[in-house]
């Protein structure tokens, strides 16, 4: 009888690790700002500006999209 090597089964999660339930951070962030209150949802965007205006562009950008399709 050979000793075989044993291998790994990909689809289990390896010990500790936990099956989640995929996210869109993003799509969670722009989905708050669009029911918050809208001089918290502008100071959040400004202040966010200072450390990323990418991301806040980005998030002005899907906020508008949003106003347009309603």
């Amino acid at each position: 009888m050979k000793n075989e090597p044993m291998t790994e089964n990909h689809t289990d999660p390896r010990p500790g690790e936990q099956q989640g339930i995929p996210i869109n951070g993003f799509q969670q962030i722009v989905d708050m700002l669009k029911v918050a209150d809208p001089q918290f949802r502008e100071s959040l965007l400004r202040r966010l500006a200072i450390r990323d205006l990418g991301l806040a562009n980005s998030l002005r950008r899907d906020l508008e999209s949003m106003e347009v399709e309603y």
